[in-house]
């Protein structure tokens, strides 16, 4: 092994807080022997990551601990710190935009304490949270994190396209938030923060599609154990896949993109039009009322023609990729199982490995947060492979954002 000692030093800090962080709780002595390094090495890794507050020994009220050499006073396990709030994660959503502050190791469900309405201006939006930040239970983290639709350039820190909120494509969202929070900022395509979010959950779990169906209707792709990212900062995009007969016109400009039909708007301007439904209903009430009805009902023949475009368009992302396992997330989880059994029936019929073995479709919750703290973790607090943007292509930060990085791991 070579390197600086610098450098030799955080890699055995990534070691060690991996470990941690997929495998739970664990002693020093158990650290040494599942890393591979000296127990003298574990221990000052150990001591570094205490002293920067990434992780914290378990009480002794906590698991049984394991005894100390020759019989002496036991060790303390260790864990990620569950108590220390260190990140902000930002939500910024189409409707409403979201905040929580977190510990490194995060929450095991879904929770965002405070949130507002988005605005439809960059200046709307800020002053709105700069309020939220005032009553948010953190005043120095080590990083901000935000998700964002759109075609976004996280690499540099900027939405190029945003069909559902233009204003966003001409802010730059990393110097706003930085000048509110003194610390590095990192966006990442919302999408692909609920596919780390999945894999942070399941990471047995290492190759799936993750298909996310809100406001509109988007793809990431998890292959080996990793986050897929393309050349380019356009990937998963499959709600922009042009459906033969849809003539409706998409917010991105183009015509007849899958999201037209089966995202929540599309899905409720569907049902609507076939049950001669009332289109005063609140969007709420609406959806409230389509669920019962498919619940009732099962798939309907409009509905059906829906789901079958869908299955198409995820299957040939399986094709294309060599995956078999797809993860539903979003709005599809508010409707009965019947929706997502006849997705999940479309898309065999259309997926080449169907004709081998079996193609698997699950429902799964948002895991937005935990996406969020693994990419600040990845790119910011222990980044695995190098400390520079320059030496990483595909995951590090830009080299602004680098720039404004400074000492975060202790």
């Amino acid at each position: 092994m070579s390197g600086s000692p610098a450098r030799l030093r955080r890699l055995h800090e990534r070691w060690v807080f991996d470990r941690l962080r997929r495998g739970g709780s664990a002693s020093r002595a158990e650290l040494a022997k599942e890393t591979g390094l000296s127990a003298p090495t574990v221990g000052k890794v150990v001591d570094a990551l205490l002293g920067s507050g990434l992780v914290e020994e378990i009480s002794p009220g906590g698991p049984s601990p394991d005894p100390g050499p020759a019989g002496g006073r036991p060790a303390r396990p260790l864990r990620l710190n569950t108590t220390r709030l260190s990140l902000v994660t930002l939500q910024l959503g189409v409707r409403h935009t979201r905040l929580a502050a977190l510990p490194i190791a995060g929450p095991e469900d879904e929770h965002w304490p405070l949130q507002f309405r988005t605005a439809g201006t960059r200046g709307g939006w800020l002053n709105h949270l700069r309020q939220a930040a005032t009553r948010l239970n953190i005043h120095s983290p080590r990083v901000v994190m935000i998700s964002t639709p759109g075609v976004v350039d996280e690499r540099a820190g900027r939405v190029l396209l945003s069909p559902n909120l233009h204003w966003t494509e001409r802010a730059d969202l990393v110097a706003d938030v930085s000048a509110i929070w003194s610390c590095p900022v990192g966006l990442v395509q919302e999408i692909r923060a609920l596919a780390l979010g999945h894999l942070e959950a399941e990471p047995r779990l290492e190759d799936f599609l993750l298909v996310d169906i809100g406001e509109g209707v988007g793809g990431a792709a998890v292959v080996d154990g990793k986050l897929y990212g393309g050349p380019l900062a356009i990937s998963g995009e499959i709600g922009h896949t042009p459906v033969a007969g849809n003539d409706r016109l998409c917010g991105c400009g183009g015509v007849g993109c899958l999201e037209t039909l089966i995202s929540r708007s599309g899905l409720l301007e569907g049902w609507q039009g076939s049950q001669g439904a009332s289109s005063r209903l609140s969007p709420a009430k609406a959806w409230t009322t389509m669920a019962r009805a498919f619940q009732d009902k099962g798939v309907e023949p409009w509905l059906d023609e829906r789901l079958h475009a869908a299955g198409s368009v995820i299957a040939g992302a399986l094709n294309l990729l060599g995956l078999r396992k797809v993860v539903v997330t979003g709005a599809a989880t508010e409707l009965p199982a019947c929706f997502v059994q006849r997705l999940a029936e479309w898309v065999e019929r259309s997926a080449m490995w169907a004709r081998f073995g079996q193609v698997h479709c699950q429902v799964a919750p948002r895991r937005r947060a935990m996406g969020l703290i693994s990419a600040a973790i990845d790119r910011f607090v222990l980044p695995p492979q190098s400390w520079d943007a320059r030496d990483d292509e595909s995951t590090g930060p830009s080299t602004d954002v680098a720039r404004r990085e400074g000492n975060l791991a202790g």
